[in-house]
């Protein structure tokens, strides 16, 4: 009996999609790195417990306006960072403001790899 031998083929890999959010993310932190000093102060000017009040004041118009757009079918990620933003710095809580920047931070990565992914 004569055997046949069945040639090998090597496995094609499968190459894994970029991680679009990281790779924002290492570019944001780049960006970060970049620029120049920052002000000392979180809330600046000369009353910055009033910026603090028309911050969350807006944050709160910002909240209803989301709803509004949510409840037609015309909600959009501009309105998701602007109250975010406006959220973030409507308390003089650092840890507050931290946990707000975070949140604009996320949604700011989510909408530039949203944005990568179309490009894609």
């Amino acid at each position: 009996m004569t055997e046949t031998t069945v040639k090998k083929t090597a496995a094609r890999r499968v190459q894994p999609k970029p991680d679009l959010l990281h790779l924002a993310m290492t570019e944001a932190r780049a960006e970060a790195r970049a620029l120049a000093d920052l002000p000392k102060e979180l809330i600046g000017g000369q009353h910055p417990q009033r910026a603090a009040e028309i911050y969350r004041s807006r944050g709160s118009d910002w909240d209803l306006i989301n709803r509004r757009r949510e409840k037609v079918g015309t909600a959009g990620v501009d309105g998701l960072i602007v109250q975010a933003a406006f959220a973030a710095f409507g308390t003089r809580d650092t840890a507050q403001v931290r946990e707000g920047l975070v949140r604009l931070a996320a949604l700011a990565g989510a909408a530039v790899e949203r944005i990568d992914k179309a490009a894609a």
